[in-house]
């Protein structure tokens, strides 16, 4: 095994994420004190939010990034998405379903679900995103409070793509695969290891609470799994 190989890795993966983190807490902050400060329009949560994604969206790595909000938590929109996407930027207010014309109830989404119910940061995925990008994305995102209630959720999206040309050559050099908590693919150097299909058994260090772990086979067996990174380290 390559150690410098694992170490880079592991170390691109922490430098992609933890700036996503990084953003989030300052959109947490700054959205939590405007909710605590009174009612909130969709105005306000845009003139808010708007400038300081923007400048995070300027890292070619990003797909899309910004606010979602509980329900009920705005004055005028039960359902809301702050969100900018894709290579323009583009803005993205009230989601439709396809050729029916109605509102996502986004509020079953597991990047939004499982924040709600845990109150901790959560990367989602990879799924296929039909709401904005129609490709295998995933979706960090952080719970936003304001008066001990959860008001939404700050987030940004990553391509599974984009992951490939980051890490697919260095997991390459050591046969490895990066996996989401639930032990589901998300990039592998293993060609018969598809984008989504669970590696049985999950690793002990990513039920243990890592998000994100790169992990290959041990040398004891083909059920055997030896982790080489995770995030959160």
């Amino acid at each position: 095994m390559n150690i410098d190989v694992s170490a880079a890795c592991a170390a691109r993966i922490e430098q992609h994420f933890g700036s996503i983190l990084t953003e989030l807490e300052r959109v947490r902050a700054e959205v939590g004190a405007l909710f605590a400060a009174g009612a909130v329009t969709t105005d306000a949560l845009i003139a808010q939010v708007e400038k300081g994604t923007l400048a995070f969206l300027q890292d070619p790595n990003l797909l899309g990034s910004g606010f979602v909000v509980a329900p009920d938590t705005l004055t005028d929109r039960r359902l809301y998405l702050a969100w900018w996407q894709g290579p323009g930027r583009d803005f993205l207010g009230e989601a439709e379903v396809p050729a029916t014309g109605e509102a996502i109830d986004y509020t079953r989404q597991p990047w939004f679900r499982v924040p709600e119910r845990t109150g901790e940061l959560y990367v989602a995925g990879p799924y296929v995103d039909f709401i904005c990008a129609d490709e295998y994305v995933l979706t960090t995102t952080l719970p936003v409070y304001a008066g001990g209630r959860m008001v939404g959720v700050a987030g940004a999206d990553t391509l599974v793509e984009t992951l490939e040309t980051m890490l697919l050559p260095g997991l390459r050099e050591v046969g490895a695969t990066l996996v989401n908590s639930h032990g589901r693919v998300i990039v592998s150097a293993d060609p018969h290891l598809a984008t989504g299909e669970a590696l049985n058994p999950v690793p002990d260090e990513a039920r243990a609470g890592r998000l994100l772990s790169v992990v290959r086979r041990s040398a004891g067996g083909p059920g055997e799994q030896m982790t080489l990174a995770g995030w959160p380290s």
